[in-house]
This record gives structure tokens, sequence and C-alpha cells, in this order.
């Protein structure tokens, strides 16, 4: 009887080590190209692609206004300082 004991006592513990190696891989989120994986539905995420740049949303809008506001003062300019 000791050694089926035994027996059993060394699976549960091959069983508790394997759990301990392989649960914590199983489901760990990794970031790879800004996209979360392996998650339970990253096939259905939408890819989100951020273009270098400015991070200022507006900046041919202020590019424009600030050529009109020079053209202005260049034609409202009479030579006077």
């Amino acid at each position: 009887m000791k050694s089926i004991k035994g027996k059993g006592r060394a699976a549960i513990g091959v069983l508790a080590l394997a759990a301990l190696t392989i649960v914590p891989f199983a489901g760990c989120q990794v970031t790879r190209n800004g996209q979360t994986l392996p998650s339970p539905y990253y096939l259905d995420d939408d890819i989100q692609y951020h273009p270098a740049g400015s991070e200022f949303q507006y900046q041919q809008e202020v590019d424009h206004m600030n050529k009109i506001n020079a053209e202005r003062a260049a034609a409202s300019y009479n030579g006077q300082y």
C-alpha cells in the first residue's frame, strides 16, 4: 500500500509541477505591434495605426492662418513703423 500512496503523491506532485509551469503561459498577454496577443478576441480586435508625425492635429490649419495673417499684415503695411 505504501508504494501506491507514494506513486499517488508523486503523480500529484508531477501534475502540480506541470500546472505551475503551464498555467502562467496559458493566457499571457504580450504586446506585438500595438496589438495585445493572445487574448480570446485578438482576431476580432481593430488594428489601430498611428502614422509618425506631429502630435498636434491642426498644424495645417495653424499654418494656413499664419499665412493669411502675414498676408494681411503685409497688405496693411504702409511703410511706417
